[in-house]
C-alpha cells in the first residue's frame, strides 16, 4: 500500500509548480489525471529536451511520471461537462493561474483546490511575469549571490517554482488530513515569489532588529574552494577546528603560522591560506580530498557536475537511479519506510487516457463543518531535536499548520543558531545589543523557532533520555536532524521509540541518507547545494562554481520534511501506522534540478556557467542600476518582449538594429547589448524600472535587499510578516510561510522561546510530573535555563 492509495487528483495546472505539486501526489499513490488543452500542455514546449527525436521535453517528463493524460476544450460545452465530472469526484484539484478554487467547491464540497501563481490572483505584483530570475531577484536571495562589484547571480532552473510546488503539496496534504475531522474540503494557494522569499537567509529579520543590511562585500562564510585535477573541493575552516584541517591537508607547518594561527588574522590571509592549500591539493583527486578531510570532521564536498551523479558510488550503493518505462528517472525526494515511492509509469502521451478515466456526475456527500480558524494539525505534537535550519523549519511548518513542536537542546549542545559560541557580533541582536542573554536574541534563532516551546535535557544523562522517551509517548512525531546514527545511540531509534508509541512517526534528515558510502559525511546548505550537481551549474564564465546565499538547501530540506511527515500522518489516519522516514536532505534537492540532470545524463555534456544568462532568452542578466550594489534583472523570452523593452528604454530603434534582430544575433552580440542596456539601468531608481518594463509586458525585478523585503508591498498584502513580542528580543514583524489554507490557515501564535523557559510547563502540563518529581530531575542536572559554560 501506497501512503495516498484511493486519491483522486485532477492536474489542471500549466505551470512548473503546479505539476510537480501533482506529480509528489502521484509518487505516493494518488490517481492523477493530468487535463491537458487540445495542442497538449505548454509545458511540453519548454526545455531542457531530450536528444532523442521523439521524447520531447525533459522538464514535462520530469514533472508528469506516473500520471494519466485526457485531453479537453473546457471552453466546449462537452470539454465543459467532462471536466465537471472529472472534478465531482476529486478529492484534488490542481487550477492554473487566474483560477477560482471556490467554483470547484461549489461543485464538490469536498474537494481542495489549489492554485500556484508566480505572485497571487491579487495585490500590487498581480500582472507581473515571474520567470525563475525574477523570481529569485525579488526574494532577496539573488542579493547573497556572487562577487561584490559584478552582476548578482540568480541560481539555475526554476528553483523558486519547484519550491513553490512543494509547499503547495504540504498545504494539500495538510488540508485533506484536516478533511478528516470536517468531511470538507477548501482553498489552498500559493506564491511562488512569496515562496522564493521564505528560503531566503532571515536577514530581513536582522534588518528589522537592528536597521543593518548584510552586503556581498561583507565577510562571508569560513569557506574557499580548490580545484583538484578533477574537479572544485569546497574546503569549511571553523575555528574549531583549524587544528583538523592542517593535521588532514599535511600542513602541519602553517598551524601555528603567525598569519594563520589565531582566527582573525587567518581571515585577515584568507586568500594567502587558500593559495598554500591548492598548492597542496592540485594533483589530488577530488574525492579522496573530501574523504580525508571527511575522517578529520572537517566540512568539505565536490562540486559534483550534472553527468558525474550518473556514476556516483554513493547514489549507486544507494539505489538511487531507477528506471520508469526505459528511461532513467531521479529517485524519490524522501524514504517511507512502510509506505515507499511507487512510480506507475513514465509521463503520459497527450490524451492517452481520453474516454478510459471514470466520470462522476454526482459529487460525494460532504458532512461536517471547518473549525474556523484552527490549524489543521491542531492537537497534534511534535518533538524536535534538531539544531540550525532545516530541522527547525520542518517543526516551524508543522506548527505553523497548528502542531505543538517542543524544541529540545541540550544545555551543553545549544542549537547554533542562538550563537553561543560565537563571540557576539552587534548585526545579529535587536539594536545592535546582545544584552545577558543573547542567545535569546539572535535574530537566526528567532526567525525559525516561532510558535514552539524550550525545554533544555542533557540526553547524555539517564534523566534526559527518561523524559524525552516520555515525551515521545505523547508525542506524533520525531524530527531529528544530527548525523545518522545519532538517535540509535541514545536509544532513541525508530525500533526503540515504536516499542513506547507504536504509531508514532519519526523523521531524519541526513545529508547524504542513513546508509552509503558518504552517510557519515558533515555538511551544510553550502556543500549539500555542491553535492546535487547545482554549484557547478551557477558561476561567473570560467569562473569556480558558486552556491546560493549562505544555506539555500536548508529550508528546501525542511519543506521536504514537512511534505514527508505529512505524507505519513495521512496513512497513519487511514490506518493506525506510524512509519520511519528518511529524507535525504541531498537527493531531495535534486528534485528541483531533475530536468538539468537528466539532460545532462542523456547527452552527456554539462552545462557550462554563463552568469545569468540563458540559451532561451536574451537580455537575461542582473543589470546595475542607481546606488551601490543596486541591480535590476531583465528577462526577454520572446521577440515581444524583446521590442518592449527597447519601447520602455526609449530605443525603439534598437529593436531593428540588425546585431539585436533575432535571438540568435542577440545571444551573437551579447556584449555590445549588455553594454547599452547598462548604460540605461545604472541611471534608473531599480525599483521604478522594473515596475516600468513589467507594465510595458518585459519580465523584470529589482534585486532586492534585506531592506526591501521588509518594506515590500506584496509581502505585506499576502500577511508575510506578523508582530510577536519576544521577551528578550522585544516586539518586531516576523517572516512567514507561504501556505495560505482559506479554512483551517496557519499562524504564528507566538515568539521564539527563550532558552529552556518550557521546561516546568512542559513536565508540569504535558507529562503530569509532580513538583517533587520535577525537582527531582532539576537536581540531576538533566535540565537548565542556560547554557553550561562551555556549550
Amino acid at each position: 500500500m501506497t501512503a495516498l492509495t484511493g486519491l483522486s487528483v485532477v492536474d489542471l495546472s500549466e505551470s512548473v509548480g503546479g505539476q510537480y505539486c501533482a506529480r509528489l501526489l502521484a509518487d505516493f499513490g494518488a490517481e492523477v489525471v493530468l487535463v491537458e488543452p487540445p495542442d497538449g500542455s505548454v509545458l511540453r514546449r519548454l526545455p531542457p529536451f531530450s536528444d532523442a527525436d521523439d521524447r520531447g521535453s525533459l522538464l514535462f517528463f520530469h514533472l508528469n511520471t506516473g500520471k494519466r493524460s485526457v485531453s479537453l476544450d473546457p471552453g466546449s460545452a462537452v470539454g465543459r461537462r467532462a471536466l465537471d465530472g472529472l472534478l465531482r469526484g476529486a478529492d484534488v484539484a490542481i487550477l492554473p493561474p487566474g483560477s477560482e478554487p471556490r467554483d470547484v467547491l461549489g461543485l464538490n464540497p469536498r474537494c481542495v483546490a489549489a492554485v500556484v501563481s508566480p505572485f497571487g490572483a491579487d495585490g500590487p505584483l498581480a500582472a507581473w511575469k515571474g520567470p525563475e530570475i525574477v523570481l529569485q531577484a525579488l526574494s532577496g536571495m539573488m542579493h547573497n549571490n556572487g562577487v561584490y562589484g559584478r552582476e548578482p547571480l540568480h541560481g539555475c532552473g526554476r528553483r523558486a517554482s519547484f519550491a513553490a510546488g512543494l509547499a503547495a503539496y504540504v498545504g494539500i496534504t495538510a488540508a485533506l488530513f484536516s478533511r478528516e475531522h470536517t468531511g470538507l474540503g477548501q482553498t489552498v494557494t500559493v506564491d511562488e515569489a512569496e515562496t522564493a522569499a521564505a528560503m531566503c537567509f532571515p536577514y530581513v529579520l536582522q534588518h528589522i532588529y537592528n536597521g543593518t543590511v548584510k552586503g556581498r562585500g561583507d565577510p562571508n562564510i569560513p569557506a574557499g574552494q580548490v580545484r583538484c585535477r578533477d574537479g572544485w573541493v569546497c574546503i569549511w575552516i571553523y575555528n574549531h577546528r583549524w587544528s583538523a584541517v592542517c593535521r588532514a591537508l599535511g600542513l602541519e607547518q602553517i598551524e601555528r603560522d603567525e598569519r594563520f594561527g589565531a582566527p582573525i588574522p587567518r581571515r585577515a590571509h584568507w586568500a594567502e591560506l587558500f593559495a598554500i592549500i591548492q598548492d597542496k591539493v592540485a594533483d589530488l583527486c577530488a574525492e579522496e580530498l573530501v574523504a580525508t578531510l571527511q575522517r578529520d570532521e572537517v566540512i568539505a564536498a565536490k562540486a559534483y557536475r550534472p553527468t558525474e551523479l550518473r556514476g556516483s558510488a554513493h547514489l549507486t550503493d544507494r539505489g538511487y537511479w531507477e528506471m520508469a518505462e526505459g528511461r532513467l528517472i531521479l529517485g524519490p525526494p524522501w524514504r517511507l519506510g512502510r509506505t515507499p515511492r511507487e512510480v506507475r509509469s513514465g509521463a503520459p502521451r497527450p490524451g492517452a487516457d481520453n474516454g478510459r478515466v471514470p466520470v462522476t456526475a454526482v459529487p460525494r456527500p460532504a458532512t461536517g463543518a471547518a473549525a474556523a480558524g484552527a490549524g489543521p494539525l491542531a492537537g497534534l505534537r511534535v518533538l524536535e531535536l534538531t539544531t540550525a535550519w532545516a530541522g527547525p523549519m520542518a517543526g516551524r511548518v508543522l506548527g505553523f499548520l497548528g502542531a505543538e513542536p517542543i524544541h529540545v537542546e541540550s544545555p551543553t549542545r545549544v542549537n547554533s543558531w542562538r550563537l553561543n559560541k560565537e563571540v557576539p557580533n552587534p548585526v545579529n541582536f535587536p539594536d545592535g545589543v546582545p544584552g545577558d542573554r543573547p542567545y535569546d536574541r539572535a535574530f537566526h534563532f528567532n526567525s525559525q523557532n516561532v510558535n514552539k516551546l524550550s525545554c533544555i535535557l542533557d540526553l547524555k544523562t539517564g534523566e534526559g533520555r527518561d523524559i524525552v522517551r516520555r515525551l515521545a509517548a505523547v508525542s506524533d512525531v520525531v524530527i531529528c536532524n544530527f548525523r545518522p546514527g545519532t538517535l540509535a545511540r541514545l536509544g532513541l531509534d525508530y525500533d526503540n521509540l515504536r516499542r513506547i508509541r507504536s504509531d508514532i512517526i519519526v523523521a531524519e534528515l541526513p545529508a547524504f541518507g542513513a546508509e552509503g558510502p558518504m552517510a557519515h559525511y558533515a555538511a551544510l546548505g553550502p556543500t549539500m547545494e555542491m553535492s546535487t550537481g547545482m554549484s557547478s551549474m551557477i558561476g561567473y564564465p570560467g569562473g569556480q562554481p558558486e552556491t546560493t546565499g549562505p544555506s539555500y538547501l536548508d529550508p528546501i530540506g525542511g519543506f521536504n520534511a514537512a511534505a514527508a511527515i505529512l505524507t505519513a500522518l495521512l496513512h497513519r489516519q487511514r490506518t493506525g501506522e506510524g512509519q520511519y522516514i528518511e529524507v535525504p536532505q541531498v537527493e531531495a534537492a535534486m528534485q528541483l534540478i531533475g530536468p538539468e540532470l537528466l539532460a545532462a545524463i542523456e547527452s552527456g555534456r554539462d552545462p557550462v556557467p554563463n552568469g545569468n544568462r540563458s540559451p532561451y532568452a536574451a537580455p537575461h542578466d542582473a543589470f546595475p542600476a542607481r546606488g551601490d550594489d543596486q541591480w535590476v534583472a531583465i528577462a526577454a523570452g520572446t521577440e515581444a518582449e524583446w521590442q518592449a523593452l527597447c519601447g520602455a528604454m526609449g530605443q525603439a530603434g534598437l529593436a531593428a538594429d540588425p546585431r539585436f534582430a533575432t535571438l540568435a544575433a542577440r545571444q551573437q552580440n551579447i556584449e555590445a547589448l549588455t553594454a547599452i542596456l547598462a548604460d540605461w539601468t545604472r541611471t534608473q531608481d531599480k525599483h521604478a524600472a522594473a515596475a516600468r518594463l513589467q507594465a510595458a509586458g518585459v519580465p523584470a525585478a529589482p534585486v532586492q535587499t534585506p531592506e526591501d523585503l521588509a518594506r515590500s508591498e506584496y509581502l505585506a498584502h499576502r500577511g508575510f510578516f506578523t508582530v510577536l513580542e519576544h521577551p528578550d528580543a522585544g516586539r518586531h514583524p516576523h517572516p512567514g510561510l507561504p501556505i495560505h489554507l482559506d479554512a483551517t490557515p496557519g499562524s504564528q501564535r507566538r515568539a521564539a522561546p527563550r532558552f529552556g523557559a518550557d521546561n516546568h510547563r512542559v513536565l508540569r502540563d504535558i507529562l503530569g510530573l509532580t513538583p517533587a518529581e520535577i525537582a527531582a530531575v532539576e537536581a540531576s542536572g538533566a535540565m537548565a535555563t542556560e547554557p553550561r559554560p562551555g556549550a
